[in-house]
C-alpha cells in the first residue's frame, strides 16, 4: 500500500516541463518551419502554460483522508496545510508526508494528487499492542515503538510492560525495541494458547516474568524458545488444574524443564 517516494518530488516539475514541450510541439506543427520565430513561440508557450496551470480548473476541490480511526481526518488536513481552492500544482506530496508523520498515531502516510482537483492522503495508524510503565504510561506498537502517553481515564486492555528504563526508551534504541517485540510476541503466544497476561516484567538480571490474569503467581520465562516454553507451561498447568492455589511460582528459564515452586503450609 505504501511505497518509497524517493524522487517523487520531481514528478510535478517533470509533468510541467513535459506539458510545456507538448505545447511547443503543437505550435511547431501549426507553423511553417521557414517562418518560425523561436522567441515568440517560447513566450507564447509559457503564456499558455501559465494560463492552463493557474486557472481554477486545477484548484483543489476535494481532500480525502483514508485509513484513520484514532486520528480525525480534519486534524490530518490541518497538519498537512491543505485547503480547498489552492492550486494542485503547488502541493508538495513529500513535504506533506513529513508533516503528517509527526503525528504520534501515524505510522506511514502516502499523499497523491489526482488531476484535476483531488488530493488523497492514505494513512496507516499505529496499532497498540502493550502499555509501557515508567513514571507515566505509554502506548507501544507491535514494532516495539513507544509513541504516545496514555490519556488519563483511558481503559487499558493490553499487557503492562514493567522493568524498562527511561534511558533505554528515550533513544528508541534498536536493542530495546527488539526486546519489547519479543515480549509482545510471547504475550500473544500465551494468549492464543490458553492464558491471558496482565503484566510482563523485564528482570534486571535478564529474562521475562509473566503475571497471568487467572493465576496469582509469577512465571519466569527466561529468554527465547517461546513456543517450546509455552507448550511446557500449558502441560504443567493442566497437571495442576484445580490445585492452582498450591502453586507459589513457576520457572521455565531452564532448558527442557519446568521448576514448580509449591507454597509452604502455614499453620
Amino acid at each position: 500500500m505504501f511505497v518509497n517516494r524517493k524522487g517523487n518530488q520531481k514528478k510535478g516539475g517533470k509533468k510541467r516541463r513535459l506539458f510545456l514541450w507538448c505545447i511547443l510541439l503543437v505550435l511547431l506543427s501549426l507553423a511553417p518551419i521557414s517562418y518560425l520565430n523561436w522567441s515568440y513561440i517560447t513566450v507564447l508557450a509559457a503564456s499558455m502554460h501559465d494560463s492552463l496551470f493557474n486557472r481554477s480548473y486545477f484548484s483543489v476541490r476535494e481532500i480525502l483522508v483514508r485509513g484513520v480511526k484514532k486520528v480525525g481526518g480534519d486534524e490530518i488536513v490541518v497538519m498537512a496545510g491543505l485547503s480547498q481552492g489552492m492550486n494542485i500544482w503547488d502541493i508538495d506530496p513529500e513535504m506533506i508526508e513529513k508533516k503528517v508523520r509527526k503525528h504520534p498515531w501515524v505510522k506511514r502516510v502516502l499523499v497523491r494528487r489526482e488531476l484535476p482537483g483531488r488530493v488523497i492522503i492514505e494513512v496507516e495508524e499505529r496499532v497498540v499492542k502493550g502499555i509501557v510503565m515508567l513514571e507515566k504510561l505509554y502506548y507501544v506498537d507491535s514494532e516495539g515503538f513507544v509513541f504516545k502517553e496514555v490519556e488519563k481515564g483511558r481503559k487499558i486492555d493490553w499487557p503492562l510492560l514493567t522493568g524498562l528504563r527511561q534511558v533505554d526508551l528515550a533513544s528508541q534504541a534498536g536493542s530495546t525495541r527488539q526486546r519489547i517485540r519479543e515480549a509482545l510476541r510471547l504475550s500473544e503466544l500465551v494468549a492464543r494458547s490458553f492464558l491471558a497476561v496482565s503484566e510482563i516484567h523485564f528482570r534486571k538480571q535478564g529474562g521475562l516474568v509473566l503475571y497471568p490474569i487467572d493465576y496469582r503467581i509469577p512465571i519466569r520465562m527466561g529468554w527465547g524458545d517461546w513456543r517450546g516454553k509455552v507448550e511446557r507451561l500449558e502441560r504443567v498447568l493442566a497437571v495442576w488444574k484445580g490445585r492452582e492455589n498450591h502453586l507459589d511460582a513457576l520457572n521455565l528459564a531452564f532448558r527442557d524443564r519446568v521448576v514448580v515452586i509449591v507454597r509452604r503450609n502455614r499453620g
